[in-house]
């Protein structure tokens, strides 16, 4: 809903399949991930970049060359992520959006101990404060879709729930959304 057709996009930390709407032919489309032969089957890329983004943080692209960075329930893998959030700003164009999406699914191995501990709000706050460690980015803003009967998860019957949609495939979904210095307002 926040992206436009005409915009240039960096999908960060991407695989294989896309999360874009595939009825939506987006100006351009630049992947970064782990997995060179993930990405080559994406066909939402236009093209796509390789780098582990935990061992150098530079995004090495031009500053301010993308109206929308997304991260896909990726973040959490992220070893230095205000580093990794600083470099999305400069990549920004003036403007441009930070869409940073999560759900409850994680490889536990890979992901940092204050996710792997925690719960859907503090995944959400931790995001939040990433946002907020990089001067420039307005104040975020989050979207909870918590399914259908989905409870939160600080009430006995919200840890049932979440418990139980491990089985059902029933998976919340947040997002944490941030514009680079001011959002901008759009005419739909």
């Amino acid at each position: 809903e926040r992206l436009k057709p005409d915009w240039e996009m960096l999908d960060l930390m991407s695989s294989w399949i896309s999360h874009l709407p595939s009825e939506v032919k987006y100006k351009k489309v630049v992947g970064h991930g782990l997995n060179a032969q993930e990405l080559a089957k994406n066909r939402r890329l236009d093209y796509f970049f390789v780098k582990d983004l935990n061992k150098d943080q530079e995004v090495q692209m031009e500053s301010s060359s993308f109206d929308a960075v997304l991260c896909t329930v990726s973040v959490q893998y992220l070893q230095q992520p205000e580093k990794v959030f600083a470099e999305v700003f400069r990549v920004l164009k003036q403007g441009g959006v930070f869409i940073v999406s999560i759900s409850n699914r994680l490889f536990y191995d890979k992901a940092i101990s204050a996710w792997r501990e925690g719960t859907g709000y503090s995944r959400v706050q931790l995001v939040v404060q990433y946002f907020q460690c990089v001067e420039g980015f307005t104040q975020s803003e989050t979207i909870r879709k918590l399914g259908s009967g989905y409870e939160s998860e600080s009430t006995t019957f919200g840890w049932i729930q979440r418990i139980l949609s491990l089985f059902s495939g029933s998976d919340p979904f947040y997002a944490v959304i941030s514009y680079k210095n001011y959002k901008p307002i759009y005419e739909w």
